[in-house]
């Protein structure tokens, strides 16, 4: 790496640093000060408060990546705008994406980041916070972990809804199993109780149909031990997770349980397609922010932010927007999730067109 490179990634580095940490000391103000009277009237200890703010340091950091990687790149190369450092660069003979490969190689580097993120460490925290606030500090019923009307799949491709699971015995009530051939049913078995021995569910005062074709046979049974059956208590006592809080595979397996019960995919299709769409802004603003910062007018600290707010919460409002009309089936998942990025995409190959590179 050059010298120009490792002092443009330097630079910008702690610009992002200070950006993130200024973001976050920020938010937690607001949010705590927001709080206050919950706080106060609840009587949350500090242990609670700081555990509180500490899952929900995860969303900013998420929230904020994209508008921190904006404001550290205008800061950037802005300075080196204003000391004439890229005029001496264009003079040499480099061009504008040679001086800035780092910050780009940055923006490809925050988007992976950003994406696993979201993925494997976003949801946990949420769930987390939301027990906290709900359950520790108000002192409400843990609806997180339910215990009544649960529905979920597994990995056998069976449907499982119970209308009653005691975590403490592993007892389920009221259990219902249906086995699928694609869309179409093949068994269910419904059953008033299930035993876990360890190993095993043991099914008790159960019926079992099955299906074949136009065909249906009825077997009545009182005590069956279904080996076949993959699911595990654990299992049923899954952290419930908001569908805005799923990660991309929870989406997944939401979308194949919702279409095997018949209903209407499109909101969790939809959150898809944001998860995977929303990670590429990392990569958008510094392009963006390489052409804003490096024309002819210079970047102070005013422009600086007066850029970020209208790159960042113009962003915002588009994917909100976009978002908003494919949960109600107004545009496709697909068009819907990555239209914002398609619109910024382009306002930047119209800079890029007229740029001086």
């Amino acid at each position: 790496m050059s010298i120009v490179h490792r002092h443009l990634l330097a630079n910008f580095l702690r610009n992002l640093a200070y950006t993130m940490v200024g973001a976050l000391i920020l938010f937690t103000l607001i949010d705590m000060l927001d709080h206050m009277n919950s706080f106060l009237d609840n009587s949350a200890t500090a242990t609670m408060i700081g555990r509180y703010y500490l899952y929900k340091a995860v969303w900013i950091v998420d929230t904020v990546l994209p508008i921190a990687m904006l404001m550290a790149t205008l800061f950037t190369v802005g300075t080196m705008a204003r000391y004439l450092e890229l005029t001496a660069l264009f003079a040499s003979g480099w061009s504008l994406m040679k001086i800035c490969r780092p910050l780009i190689f940055m923006g490809l580097l925050m988007t992976v980041f950003s994406l696993a993120w979201r993925e494997y460490v976003l949801p946990e925290a949420n769930v987390k916070r939301n027990r906290v606030w709900e359950v520790e500090i108000h002192g409400n019923p843990d609806r997180i972990r339910p215990t009544q009307q649960i529905a979920l799949t597994s990995g056998d491709g069976r449907m499982y809804y119970a209308r009653k699971f005691d975590p403490n015995s592993g007892v389920l009530t009221g259990l219902k199993i249906l086995s699928y051939d694609g869309a179409r049913i093949t068994e269910r078995i419904d059953v008033e109780r299930a035993e876990w021995d360890g190993e095993h569910w043991t099914l008790i005062s159960g019926t079992r149909r099955t299906f074949d074709g136009d065909d249906e046979i009825t077997t009545t049974f009182d005590r069956l031990t279904a080996r076949d059956l993959t699911v595990d208590p654990k299992g049923f006592y899954r952290d419930r997770i908001r569908q805005e809080d799923m990660n991309i595979r929870q989406l997944q397996a939401y979308v194949d349980l919702v279409r095997r019960s018949g209903g209407d995919p499109t909101t969790a299709l939809v959150d898809i397609q944001f998860n995977l769409a929303f990670p590429l802004v990392n990569l958008i603003v510094v392009l963006l922010g390489v052409l804003l910062a490096s024309g002819p007018r210079k970047t102070t600290i005013a422009s600086g932010f007066g850029w970020t707010l209208l790159v960042s919460f113009g962003y915002y409002l588009l994917m909100n927007f976009g978002r908003s009309l494919g949960h109600t089936g107004t545009l496709s998942p697909l068009v819907a999730a990555w239209a914002g990025n398609g619109l910024y995409t382009l306002i930047y190959l119209i800079l890029f067109a007229r740029a001086r590179r």
